[in-house]
């Protein structure tokens, strides 16, 4: 959040500076959908009373949403076609897996208790991204194609059930960049128009987890998320 915050602080006096000295430049906003995929690689590190070593298991998933966004930019220009500044956020989620995963975990210990236990217990887990935002600059190619970079943040929700004593890991809000090419448009006077590509590359993930039934056991959760979207927006420009 704060690397968006710092963003939004410079994208503020960027667009001060090039109101002032521009011959021409519109505000837009408008709405746009996509078609995303959310992909993740990553590995959890588990722990078991009794046991020398750790057990790691590895695993890379992904799944394709299509979700909608909204935008504010100023455009330059004497015709609204020159440089871009925006800020553009996505407020609904998309699954980072196509299916749930189950594990099952014997447990053989409990803190604080002496006798052995033999508790089966079985976790179930998924994953989902929401609240994505981005603060990006576009940059004109010829009449009708740009180019794209910004600043991205996004939220990991890990969804998971744990039964019996098992630790949950949480969620996790990560920054991340943006690139992206695709081409836009004015229909008329004011109907603008873009299609494009957008590829999201974030921060590794680290997760460990809390309230394990014993309590010097802690997994740990690593992951590499990215994205990839075909988009197509309609907006106004003033």
């Amino acid at each position: 959040m704060k690397k968006i915050a710092i963003s939004l602080v410079t994208l503020f006096w960027m667009s001060v500076f090039a109101v002032g000295s521009a011959s021409a430049a519109g505000w837009g906003i408008g709405g746009a959908g996509h078609w995303i995929n959310v992909a993740a690689t990553g590995s959890e590190t588990t722990a078991a009373a009794g046991v020398s070593g750790s057990s790691t298991t590895s695993a890379s998933v992904d799944d394709t949403s299509i979700v909608p966004s909204y935008y504010i930019e100023l455009t330059l220009g004497d015709d609204n076609d020159g440089l871009a500044f925006g800020y553009e956020a996505i407020p609904g989620s998309a699954d980072v897996s196509d299916k749930t995963h189950t594990r099952t975990d014997t447990e053989t210990s409990v803190t604080s208790t002496a006798t052995a236990t033999s508790n089966s217990r079985t976790f179930t887990a998924n994953a989902e991204v929401e609240d994505f935002k981005v603060i990006y600059a576009e940059v004109p190619i010829g009449p009708l194609f740009y180019i794209r970079a910004g600043v991205s943040e996004i939220t990991v929700n890990t969804l998971e059930t744990a039964s019996g004593n098992g630790g949950s890991y949480g969620n996790a809000t990560l920054g991340g960049w943006q690139v992206g090419l695709g081409m836009k448009g004015i229909k008329g006077d004011r109907l603008r128009w873009k299609a494009g590509y957008e590829y999201n590359d974030f921060d590794t993930l680290s997760l460990t987890s809390s309230g394990n039934s014993v309590t010097a056991e802690t997994n740990s959760l690593t992951a590499d998320l990215d994205t990839w979207a075909f988009k197509f927006g309609l907006g106004l420009q003033f």
